[in-house]
């Protein structure tokens, strides 16, 4: 996934469109990807979510989202949302959206690196 904060469009738009036909050249088009993942974005721009579903995606998830905003949605519980991109494209712009509870920390008794120690998940 490209960075949010800095990218113009037509960059965002080359490097997925790049990404998708090495995928469907490697692996054919059981391969293209349906969900994004921003472990560690910049911010957020309206525009993002719109491109992204227009290109296919079904979902997006990040890990980062301001302080403010991740407490309150926490306390509301609404982790998860439909991000309505553009008011001109209705459904066709919508992405459902949701910001990874513990950040950048996978779920208890899922962590599988040198750092923890979770039982291997088998």
């Amino acid at each position: 996934m490209n960075d949010e904060g800095i990218t113009h469009y037509n960059s965002i738009i080359d490097q997925h469109s790049l990404g998708a036909e090495f995928l469907r050249d490697q692996f054919g088009e059981c391969a293209r990807p349906k969900i994004g993942w921003q472990i560690d974005p910049f911010g957020h721009s309206r525009e993002v979510a719109s491109l992204f579903a227009q290109m296919g995606f079904d979902g997006l998830f990040f890990g980062r989202v301001d302080y403010q905003d991740y407490q309150y949605r926490t306390m509301t519980k609404t982790m998860e949302m439909v991000w309505k991109g553009s008011a001109n494209l209705n459904r066709e712009s919508w992405l459902f959206t949701g910001v990874l509870p513990r950040v950048y920390e996978p779920p208890d008794s899922f962590c599988f690196d040198q750092f923890c120690n979770d039982q291997p998940v088998m």
